[in-house]
């Protein structure tokens, strides 16, 4: 891994050393503790590492390794290439009238319905409760975007906004779902956005390279955090893509049928290939491990090994976040051992799992509750 680099020179002491030789050079004499001139080269320094660490920043956003944010978008609008915006949660709504009418209602395109007033649903498009009905069904889109409108349990959002005469209640009969983030202005919705831009030039192409698929299979769902792309020997134009979901969570049916049209349009796919998108294969493994510590670290230890987003934690989230990630206990006990912040164990023994090499079409998968059990040592 190459090591970071700087524009310009931002460590303190070396700026100090600098500034205070400067002086020191301009006036041909020492400049002592308490002189008047070095104090006034002293103050120079905080405000120098603070000027250089600003425009170090802005110059290292110039590059896409460390662009975020708007800036990272504009990176991008020059491949073409933008930020997946979040999208909608949908429900099954039911709108109902006390007794059946002899016309037809009709449920007009925008109707909104709220559960508190904070949080709205409403239909994309006009409907008809038909004469000599009590109900219909239909599907209400939530007018935010994101992750926060799923979840809602049926007949929780039942408060219609816009009324409509003759219609006595509208209420979802489905939980609310498909809604999701996108690639947020966060560090994980600029890391995605990045690998795709990163991605981009392999799209030129139309001889079918393994970069482009992947590109466009990560287009088709901002859920998709990994992709592999496996083409069998035997086959030499069949076109196996695997997607990995968040927190290695496989594709459903419906993600694997938006993989496939993404990597089907005609400006995407040779002629010849034949592309079929496939969930990864979950190859299980357990945790079951003993470790050691001091009674005065003690709690500290266990808090940092097995409180929530401790070492065990990190490292079943990172045995899952990648395809072709190999079940490896020496990173967990890394994790353990030297664990990034708190206090690790002196001493660990694993168990399980046990090293296993995986394939491209494979992801780790935890199953059981991880067994975990500690000893002091004096």
């Amino acid at each position: 891994m190459a090591e970071p680099f700087n524009f310009v020179e931002t460590d303190s002491a070396k700026l100090y050393t600098a500034i205070v030789g400067s002086l020191m050079d301009s006036v041909k004499e020492p400049l002592y503790p308490g002189d008047e001139r070095r104090i006034f080269g002293e103050a120079l320094v905080a405000v120098f590492v603070a000027l250089y660490s600003e425009f170090n920043d802005k110059m290292k956003q110039r590059t896409l390794k460390y662009a975020r944010g708007a800036v990272l978008d504009a990176l991008g609008e020059r491949y073409a290439v933008y930020r997946a915006e979040p999208a909608k949660a949908k429900a099954t709504f039911r709108f109902s009238v006390d007794s059946a009418q002899t016309g037809n209602i009709i449920i007009p395109s925008g109707t909104r319905i709220t559960t508190d007033g904070s949080v709205y649903f409403a239909t994309p498009e006009a409907a008809v409760l038909a004469a000599g009905s009590t109900y219909v069904d239909v599907v209400g889109v939530c007018t935010e975007g994101g992750s926060d409108y799923n979840g809602f349990a049926a007949g929780t959002i039942a408060t219609l906004v816009d009324l409509i005469p003759y219609i006595t209640s509208a209420k979802n009969t489905t939980i609310s779902a498909g809604g999701d983030d996108g690639e947020p202005y966060t560090e994980a919705g600029d890391d995605r956005f990045r690998e795709r831009i990163r991605l981009s030039p392999a799209t030129l192409s139309t001889a079918g390279p393994e970069n482009a698929y992947r590109y466009f299979a990560l287009t088709a769902d901002p859920n998709i955090v990994d992709v592999a792309i496996d083409c069998p020997m035997d086959s030499p134009n069949v076109i196996n893509v695997y997607p990995l979901m968040k927190g290695g969570t496989l594709p459903d049916a419906d993600t694997l049928t938006k993989v496939t049209a993404a990597l089907s349009a005609s400006d995407v796919r040779p002629m010849t290939d034949k592309v079929t998108a496939i969930a990864p294969t979950q190859v299980v493994y357990s945790i079951e491990i003993k470790y050691y510590c001091t009674k005065d670290n003690e709690a500290a230890t266990i808090e940092t090994i097995e409180g929530s987003g401790g070492s065990i934690q990190q490292y079943i989230a990172w045995q899952s976040a990648a395809l072709e990630r190999d079940i490896n206990p020496d990173q967990l006990r890394r994790l353990i051992l030297a664990p990034s912040t708190g206090t690790g164990a002196v001493r660990v023994e694993v168990t399980s799992p046990a090293f296993a090499e995986l394939t491209k079409a494979q992801v780790a998968q935890l199953s059981g509750t991880p067994v975990v059990t500690h000893e002091i040592i004096t």
